[in-house]
């Protein structure tokens, strides 16, 4: 059961990539209780056993909770689409995505501001700000958005199914732009909900004081994968893309990319390799 009454139904969908168990537990109870299901795709090894671990630590909420893990890494395409069929098929109003990383101040309270809006009317794809990813300043309790990231935004399953769900052809890296970009040329919109606030952390984050300049620190193959996503949604969008959305995807995934690597972070020859190929299949590989 839900923690309070609601008149729309929620499904959540949580990924789980080699979490520390505890900390992904407790980030899921500060939600888990206000979703009618949740679905915790799991792409961790089997060696991890995580499902026992975590299904321990939420026994009060056993009832909702769908596992889905076979020890393979499918990224999070796959798990949307899972999600969204499913979402369909039992007639529930919302999808919930959610990192395992994410925490927050009062999901309770988002809830029951997006159940508010819908009985309004306002038929909308839905965000909290984003404390570690967002930047602007608060200056209206609705601020409508061009790209939203997943974790935390919540989509209603009709929108998902107008658009015909998740682009799998991105799996993981520029994946959510793809998905707002879809969205708003089939007509949605895309409203942050600023006083509802997730704090949400990119990769493993650190700083050089004396560069002025911070990396997420991310594996060989997120690196690959960051380059050749931001690629592909450059060249499918671009028409749709404005001119400062265009240089922030250059700077930050190539110019900024390349930088980094060389001047921050370990494992420099594979990652510049790794970011060669992600900047070619970019370029060469169907839209």
């Amino acid at each position: 059961m839900c923690q309070y009454s609601y008149t729309t139904q929620m499904l959540g969908l949580v990924t789980l990539y080699n979490p520390i168990p505890e900390e992904a537990s407790a980030n899921i109870k500060r939600y888990v209780h206000d979703l009618d299901f949740l679905i915790i795709w799991d792409n961790s090894s089997l060696e991890k056993d995580l499902k026992t671990s975590i299904l321990h630590d939420l026994v009060d909420a056993k009832e909702k909770i769908i596992w889905k893990g076979d020890g393979e890494n499918r990224c999070i395409a796959q798990a949307i689409n899972f999600a969204w069929h499913y979402a369909k098929e039992h007639g529930l109003d919302f999808l919930l995505l959610m990192d395992q990383d994410s925490q927050w101040e009062d999901f309770a309270a988002y809830r029951r501001q997006i159940e508010k809006k819908w009985e309004q009317g306002c038929h909308w794809v839905f965000t909290p700000y984003v404390l570690g990813n967002d930047e602007w300043a608060i200056e209206t309790p609705i601020h409508f958005r061009r790209m939203f990231i997943n974790s935390g935004t919540v989509i209603p399953t009709d929108v998902l199914t107008a658009v015909g769900g998740a682009d799998e052809t991105f799996p993981l890296d520029a994946l959510d732009c793809d998905l707002s970009i879809r969205i708003q040329k089939a007509g949605g919109k895309i409203a942050c909900l600023t006083t509802c606030k997730l704090f949400h952390t990119l990769g493993s984050p650190s700083k050089s004081e004396k560069l002025h300049l911070m990396t997420n620190n991310y594996n060989i193959q997120r690196t690959y994968s960051i380059t050749r996503g931001h690629l592909r949604l450059y060249r499918r969008h671009k028409g749709w893309l404005n001119r400062n959305e265009k240089i922030k995807i250059i700077k930050e995934n190539l110019i900024l990319r390349f930088i980094r690597i060389i001047l921050l972070e370990t494992n420099k020859r594979d990652k510049l390799r790794m970011f060669a190929k992600g900047i070619k299949d970019g370029i060469c590989e169907k839209k």
